[in-house]
């Protein structure tokens, strides 16, 4: 679980911000939305970011995303630049991201500063032992010679381990992303990274309807599970299946893309198959059931598929999501549902999403420590981040009407409905 995260100078953020999953001593939902991840320390399982069109909503997602990346995936090339974008006016200082998370009971902190060519420094500490101490420490010394690096005692690697990370550590990527392209004994290596590997994901991971439906359909539980809950949603779905269906592409089309020489030949052939698959849903009504394809289904249907394969996976594991505008194309009873069903059904899984949804606002569960505004500076027009739980409102004041009357900020500054001629 992550218990803070911290950037500076990146996209739309100057100075450093800082999102906290650390309850307060709120007892709202405290059972259903936080964890104990060790004795007086609770962590929430939501967070749920607020703010105007282009405030940074979006940038403080990308950015965590960017930091998991660059842990987990090393670079293969030492000229290849990095995911390098700062602040329009601090394009000469480094992006600094840190953050605070837990594997089972043990924490690790982590903090790395980076240009778009080099990895500047890192300062990995984790307790195994309940005290924080050295996982590694990483340094740039110059363009043409490895980083200097130091592993903590703790991690009881070999000589030969060390030298092989000291090698194959690229000044353009992390020492811990360096694990994926060796072949080391180095048991807390492979414990954090393939803990990212398997329980953290992007926002967006590349995966079409019909891959997310590949998996469900592998897994007879999993299958059940989503069945069962687009049932309890009112879809009236009571099938999934992928089939083989005519490729129908008219002669006059396969006759360009076959003399279309910008076309790969990978993709040529993917084109002119002359089956493709396609994902049925059959529909279960009182005249009876029938077949659609996901072309016809609605953006709702396509878009809570998705979500229930997640939250499938969130209930017999402990994962971390990230959702850009979560409730695009879903009805708001439906959202609410979904964050039930997560609340209820979840150990120390994590959320973190935006929405632009202001009835949540107003709803019994929601806690003031997990809800985040993003806002622009109205002198530098840098993202400025911060929690409802800062206001110190009374807990019988409506933090939808606070929202709602601007006294949090975070709303869009709008001109006059009268356009001038």
């Amino acid at each position: 679980m992550i218990q803070e995260f911290r950037v500076k100078n990146f996209m739309s953020i100057r100075d450093e911000q800082t999102l906290s999953f650390e309850a307060t001593k709120d007892t709202t939902s405290l059972e259903y939305l936080t964890y104990e991840v060790k004795p007086n320390l609770r962590l929430l399982k939501m967070a749920v970011l607020y703010g105007a069109n282009a405030s940074g909503k979006t940038n403080i997602l990308i950015a965590l995303e960017s930091l998991w990346r660059m842990l987990f995936a090393p670079m293969l090339d030492k000229n290849r630049q990095i995911l390098y974008e700062p602040f329009a006016l601090d394009k000469d200082k480094p992006t600094i991201f840190a953050i605070q998370f837990y594997i089972d009971s043990v924490k690790y902190e982590y903090k790395v500063a980076f240009n778009d060519s080099y990895v500047l420094n890192e300062i990995f500490s984790f307790a195994p032992n309940g005290i924080m101490s050295t996982f590694y420490v990483r340094e740039f010394v110059n363009e043409s010679v490895a980083p200097k690096i130091k592993f903590g005692d703790l991690l009881q690697l070999s000589a030969k381990a060390k030298r092989a990370f000291i090698d194959n550590t690229l000044n353009n990527h992390t020492v811990l992303s360096t694990y994926a392209k060796i072949s080391v004994d180095a048991k807390p290596f492979n414990v954090v990274h393939t803990w990212i590997k398997k329980y953290v994901h992007e926002e967006d991971e590349d995966l079409s309807i019909l891959d997310i439906a590949e998996n469900i359909l592998s897994n007879d539980i999993k299958k059940k599970f989503v069945l069962t809950a687009l049932c309890k949603a009112d879809f009236n779905i009571s099938n999934l299946e992928i089939k083989e269906i005519p490729n129908e592409i008219p002669t006059e089309i396969k006759e360009r893309i076959k003399n279309d020489d910008s076309i790969p030949d990978s993709i040529k052939t993917d084109l002119l198959k002359e089956k493709k698959m396609d994902l049925e849903f059959t529909h279960h009504t009182n005249d009876g059931d029938f077949a659609l394809s996901v072309r016809l289904e609605s953006n709702g249907t396509r878009k809570y598929i998705p979500l229930l394969e997640r939250l499938y996976n969130m209930t017999i594991e402990n994962h971390i999501y990230i959702f850009d505008e979560i409730e695009r194309g879903i009805h708001y009873d439906l959202l609410l549902h979904y964050l039930s069903l997560f609340m209820m059904n979840t150990n120390a899984s994590q959320i973190i999403f935006t929405t632009h949804d202001q009835m949540l606002l107003d709803e019994e569960f929601v806690r003031r420590d997990m809800v985040w505004f993003t806002e622009k500076s109205n002198d530098t027009g840098a993202t400025e981040l911060y929690s409802a739980a800062e206001f110190g409102l009374h807990k019988n004041l409506s933090l939808y009407k606070a929202y709602k009357s601007g006294r949090l900020g975070a709303k869009p500054s709008l001109g006059s409905i009268f356009i001038e001629q």
